[in-house]
């Protein structure tokens, strides 16, 4: 069953057009650069969806978007707790 979901070095070597050697070498360059999957920690072995969504969108990294700021009174804990100081004691940013 984890076969299926993983994909072992050779078969990514391939997919990609490299040789075993040079993605052995380059992988984590491939990650930093062109935001290439990282490998699973215990082996030669990458997440095969990860490799295959990476595949189809031909290496383009999109990152993901910021969310937007919203530091209302109410958006998180810490925003409820300044705004609930700013009401006890008066204080106007």
């Amino acid at each position: 069953m984890l076969t299926d979901e993983t994909a072992p070095l050779e078969e990514v070597a391939q997919a990609i057009g490299r040789p075993v050697p040079w993605l052995m070498r380059n992988w984590l360059k491939l990650h930093q650069r062109e935001g290439f999957p990282r490998k699973i920690p215990t082996g030669w072995v990458w997440p095969r969806r990860a490799v295959e969504v990476w595949l189809r969108t031909a290496g383009q990294f999109v990152p993901a978007p910021l969310p937007a700021n919203q530091n209302g009174p109410a958006a998180d804990a810490i925003s409820a707790a300044a705004e609930a100081l700013r009401q006890r004691y008066g204080v106007n940013p």
